[in-house]
């Protein structure tokens, strides 16, 4: 598990594609991940909504553009 920092963001995923539709991010600094928390629903988690606009820690594994977590912390 590595320790991941950034803000969690609501945004389009996937432009122009069957797969299209509003995903929950962790924006770092080095780039962005999509969201998940081990489970957590794919398409539609609460616990991740009220995430948004929050800077967060978290632990997870990053496999391919996603994020799995299954913890985090609010951070200033």
């Amino acid at each position: 598990m590595n320790v991941f920092r950034g803000k969690v963001v609501k945004a389009p995923f996937a432009v122009g594609s069957k797969s299209e539709h509003e995903a929950i991010y962790l924006q770092s600094n080095k780039r962005r991940y999509v969201l998940r928390r081990v489970g957590g629903n794919a398409f539609y988690d609460p616990e991740l909504q009220k995430l948004v606009g929050k800077t967060i820690q978290c632990h997870g594994v990053v496999t391919g553009y996603t994020l799995l977590i299954n913890d985090w912390t609010a951070v200033q």
